[in-house]
C-alpha cells in the first residue's frame, strides 16, 4: 500500500467515525418516543400503525373513516406514549390526507378536529378546535401545529401519557369526504413529536 492508498483510507476511516460520533450525539440529543397502541372508535377504526425511522413520530393508518352524501362521522384516536426520562414533548404536528369528492351544486365537505394530553411529559394542548373546509373535489393534506405548555414540575422527567384526537368528518348532499387509507382514496394520520431536554 502506498501512501497515497493510506491516506484515502485514513480519511474514509475520519469520516465514518465521525459520522458514529456525530449519529450518538444525535441519538443522546433526540432519543426515542416508544408508542403504545392506537385505538380508533366511534365511527373509524385503525388497521394498522406505522412508526417513523426518526423515533418520533408515527403514521395511523385508518379504515372506514369517511362521509357521503349528507353524513356526519365522528372518529375518537388514543394513542399511549412513552417520553424518555428527562425529556417533554414541545411541539406536536400532525397531518390528515384524504380526498373529498364535490358535486358542483354541493356545500361541500369539512374536517374537523380537537386535541387533548394527559399525564407522562406531554403537558397541556394550546390548540383550539380547527376546521377546514373543502368546495372543490380533491387530495387534501392538512397539518396543524400543535404547541404543549408544560405542566408545573413536569420536567423531574419524562413518562406516560395520552394523545387524544376527535375528528368530525361532514358532507353535505352530493359530496364526500375520505380519511381512509383502506381504499383508492388513501389517506393516514401522522403525528410528530419535537423533545425539549428538561432544563
Amino acid at each position: 500500500m502506498n501512501f497515497k492508498q493510506f491516506g484515502v483510507l485514513l480519511s474514509i476511516s475520519t469520516i465514518l467515525g465521525l459520522n458514529v460520533m456525530a449519529t450518538k450525539v444525535l441519538a443522546q440529543e433526540s432519543p426515542s418516543i416508544t408508542f403504545g397502541e392506537a385505538i380508533g372508535s366511534g365511527g373509524c377504526s385503525v388497521a394498522d400503525q406505522l412508526p417513523g425511522e426518526d423515533g418520533r413520530s408515527l403514521s395511523i393508518i385508518l379504515d372506514n373513516f369517511s362521509a357521503f352524501n349528507g353524513q356526519r362521522q365522528r372518529c375518537i384516536l388514543r394513542v399511549q406514549t412513552f417520553i424518555p426520562s428527562g425529556f417533554i414533548v414541545q411541539d406536536v404536528q400532525v397531518l390528515y390526507q384524504g380526498t373529498t369528492d364535490i358535486d358542483s351544486k354541493s356545500k361541500g365537505t369539512s374536517l374537523g378536529r380537537t386535541y387533548s394530553f394527559s399525564g407522562g411529559a406531554l403537558g397541556q394542548a394550546v390548540a383550539p378546535p380547527k376546521t377546514t373546509k373543502f368546495t372543490s373535489s380533491k387530495a387534501f393534506a392538512e397539518q396543524d401545529n400543535i404547541t404543549v405548555a408544560a405542566a408545573t414540575g413536569l420536567c423531574s422527567g419524562g413518562g406516560q401519557g395520552l394523545l387524544g384526537i376527535n375528528l368530525t368528518a361532514q358532507s353535505s348532499s352530493g359530496s364526500s369526504i375520505f380519511v381512509d387509507t383502506a381504499d383508492l382514496n388513501a389517506g393516514d394520520v401522522k403525528l410528530s413529536f419535537d423533545l425539549k431536554r428538561c432544563d
